[in-house]
């Protein structure tokens, strides 16, 4: 089947095509897209242009058209008054203080209108303005003192003689008025040349824009044509293809000869369809094979679909859930599910958080059951596995039995070696006492001797059980979210009298930590038990520190000295019943330790000291990790 879906080298029949469908589909729009944009560029360019000319004739020559026919009227009606003589004195001189501003003016749109020019491509026009412009400034700068001489004389009274330099003043005045005048129709001259060539450019324009936006249509409707021949045979492969997605692998004939990608593709389908049919009989196996190992399964195995209901159930369900035959309905609705919520609590928290969850613990039926759940599938589903694991905790309950029994047989004997010492020497003493009583004028010292021995025995003996009995009396710890520092600093207060009288130096450390859920009497007695040990283990001098700071996922209690040391075979064994390396321990100490830091859910190790000696590490986790353990 897979041999079918290999591509096959390209028969002798004919040649294939130099580009592929997509390219040469890619290849035809991107000619019209290219046709298309040629249009468009041309659009913008005309345009561009046709817009440059209407700013330069709206923004630059006809602003400055408009200044210069102010200032050539302006010019006509002074040149008016300068006729008249000394009577229009007054006027003409409010009129001498305008001409400047309105040089000014002129100047400004002047300005503008040369560097839309320059910038729009129109160098012919202003250069003559320009000069006839200049020509006026320097006239008129150059009649300034004539017509100050002037009206100077006629201050003076002599009106005849400024008659007569006023009169000669008329020519250079009526120069300057040709000089606008010549300025402004040459101009005016320019912009209607400009209007007229603008509008003939863009009738043009349309033309040559209608004409090539027909081709690039005309273009655009025959690439579209021959792209739809070319992919003509994409509906019925479609077609095909859904088919084959409802199941209909039945074979058939191509119906395509071409030797295209799509021809190639047609009889390449053909060929997986082929395939397919042989490997959906395989997986069909498989699925039998696949369904009997379920059913075979002791562990009942359900899976519940996004909405809660229960789509597949094995046989062990049946006997392990009781959910025989409740394939489409509620798993809340189920008897198993209503008899146990935590079902139903376990598949909504695997939904919750996307990952697998465990449950154990729990009793239905008369059977211990062992609940695990998955995400299973794309959606929302969940797989979910109950395991009976009734004949497991019975056997593991008599193992426990089993190792009960054995440590009490190790306590019962080792009981019996340590009260038999005492008693022997309590009885060898009473024999002695009893000796000393029945001579005559008997030794009282050395009877209250006697009395002191067995007193010692008995208070010994008495330690004894009560090691014994607080090792196996330990109450489950109440735990209470509190600052640990604060039972560090307490215990060291404590314990440093004791220290300092043994000639040990004592250190307490404590960094800041965060909350942790502890019983304060018995972690009290599990460090004093440690302190108390670095302490027997020094003799006298040397140093023991108590320690604690924060640690990852919770604290760290540490409890060092630089005394000898441990044997690291004796190491191993240190928190085990009866393993002691003191002379008269009883091994009770250390194991009533790690039991009252185990119930705390925490840890504790023996390792070596940095400089020699041993030191004890416990964690403990933080309040909330405690509380959700």
């Amino acid at each position: 089947g897979g041999a079918g879906l290999r591509s096959r080298p390209m028969s002798a029949r004919g040649r294939r095509p130099l580009a592929s469908i997509p390219t040469r589909v890619f290849g035809a729009f991107l000619l019209v897209l290219l046709a298309f944009g040629g249009v468009a560029v041309t659009s913008v360019v005309q345009h561009d242009r046709t817009a440059g000319r209407l700013r330069l004739l709206h923004e630059g020559y006809l602003p400055l058209a408009l200044r210069l026919s102010e200032a050539r009227t302006t010019q006509s009606l002074f040149r008016q008054q300068l006729a008249q003589g000394p009577e229009a004195r007054n006027w003409m001189q409010a009129a001498r203080q305008v001409r400047p501003s309105t040089l000014r003016r002129v100047e400004v749109h002047l300005e503008r209108a040369e560097r839309l020019a320059e910038r729009i491509g129109d160098p012919e026009t202003l250069p003559p303005v320009r000069a006839a412009f200049d020509r006026v400034r320097t006239a008129q700068t150059a009649l300034t003192p004539r017509y100050d001489e002037a009206f100077a004389t006629l201050e003076a009274g002599d009106e005849a003689r400024a008659s007569r330099m006023l009169a000669a003043l008329e020519p250079e005045e009526l120069a300057i008025g040709r000089l606008y005048r010549d300025g402004y129709n040459q101009l005016q001259e320019r912009i209607e040349t400009l209007s007229a060539a603008s509008a003939e450019r863009e009738r043009q324009a349309s033309i040559v824009l209608g004409v090539l936006f027909a081709m690039a249509l005309l273009l655009g409707v025959a690439m579209t044509a021959w792209a739809r021949a070319l992919l003509e045979p994409l509906p019925g492969l479609q077609a095909r293809v859904a088919a084959v997605a409802e199941g209909d692998l039945s074979a058939r004939a191509t119906g395509s000869r071409r030797d295209d990608e799509i021809g190639r593709l047609t009889r390449d389908f053909e060929r997986m369809v082929e395939a397919l049919a042989a490997r959906s009989e395989r997986l069909r196996a498989l699925r039998r094979i696949q369904e009997q190992i379920v059913s075979g399964l002791g562990a009942g195995v359900v899976v519940v679909d996004a909405d809660g209901r229960v789509q597949t159930a094995n046989p062990a369900a049946e006997r392990v859930l009781g959910l025989g035959g409740a394939e489409g309905r509620a798993l809340a609705e189920t008897a198993a599910g209503q008899a146990l919520p935590e079902l139903g609590a376990l598949v909504a928290r695997v939904r919750r958080e996307a990952e697998p969850a465990r449950r154990d613990g729990l009793r239905h039926a008369g059977r211990d059951l062992e609940l695990y759940a998955t995400p299973f599938g794309e959606g929302e589903g969940v797989l979910l596995v109950a395991d009976d694991v009734t004949e497991a905790n019975r056997t593991k309950r008599r193992l426990i039995q089993t190792e009960r029994l054995a440590a009490i047989g190790r306590m019962a004997a080792h009981v019996t070696h340590e009260v038999r010492n005492p008693l022997s020497s309590i009885g060898l003493n009473v024999e002695l006492l009893g000796d000393e009583i029945a001579l005559p004028g008997g030794d009282a010292d050395e009877a209250r001797a006697l009395l002191g021995a067995i007193q010692r025995e008995i208070e010994r003996l008495r330690g004894i059980t009560e090691e014994y009995l607080r090792l196996a009396r330990v109450p489950q710890p109440h735990l209470e979210a509190d600052d640990l520092g604060e039972l560090v600093r307490d215990i060291g207060r404590f314990v440093a009298p004791e220290m300092e009288r043994a000639g040990v130096r004592f250190e307490v450390h404590v960094e800041g930590t965060p909350a942790v859920a502890f019983d304060e009497g018995q972690l009290r007695q599990a460090l004093l038990n440690l302190l108390r040990n670095a302490r027997e283990a020094l003799g006298e001098g040397g140093r023991v520190s108590l320690g604690l700071a924060p640690a990852e996922g919770g604290v760290a209690l540490e409890v060092e000295d630089d005394g000898p040391g441990i044997d690291p075979a004796m190491r191993e064994r240190i928190f085990e019943l009866f393993e002691t390396t003191k002379e008269r321990g009883t091994g009770l100490g250390l194991p009533l330790t790690q039991q009252i830091v185990s119930a705390h859910g925490g840890t504790i190790r023996c390792v070596p000291g940095e400089g020699g000696g041993t030191r004890f590490e416990i964690r403990l986790p933080l309040a909330e990790r405690a509380a959700a353990e």
